[in-house]
């Protein structure tokens, strides 16, 4: 049996620990769509990030290099707020969060979606006070 030098495996470690910047936390891996950091391009660094803890939803925001978390849990949309959102596209849309009171919400398409607005190479959308657009999935380092 031949032995595998450790410099041959060193890349493949390099890409599984790469993998944490997307975490919810130290070491742990989650298959939510939703949970992450978030840039408006990118290839710019995160401006928010999005959180759970003990099964609830937080939304933080990166200023000034510090993560300030928003206090207001984020809420998972029903089939019927989403339909509110996007009308006839409601549909295209695999699951949201938003905050209750308003002012921010995260959307993430189902594979193919063509909604306007959406960019190609991205399947999220979120909504913030100023606006709505594109956002990207990004390290959170």
């Amino acid at each position: 049996m031949r032995t595998i030098p450790f410099l041959l495996l060193l890349p493949g470690l390099l890409l599984l620990t790469s993998c944490r910047d997307r975490d919810t936390g130290p070491g742990v891996f989650s298959s939510d769509p939703l949970l992450g950091c978030y840039a408006t391009h990118p290839r710019k660094p995160a401006e928010f990030r999005i959180e759970q803890e003990q099964g609830v939803y937080f939304v933080s925001f990166n200023r000034d290099e510090q993560w300030q978390r928003d206090t207001t849990p984020l809420q998972v949309s029903s089939r019927a707020d989403i339909a509110r959102f996007f009308n006839d596209d409601a549909d295209q849309i695999n699951k949201a969060l938003v905050r209750p009171n308003g002012g921010f919400g995260i959307f993430h398409f189902n594979p193919g979606a063509t909604l306007k607005g959406k960019a190609k190479d991205s399947d999220y959308m979120a909504l913030v006070l100023i606006g709505a657009g594109p956002v990207f999935q990004v390290g959170c380092g």
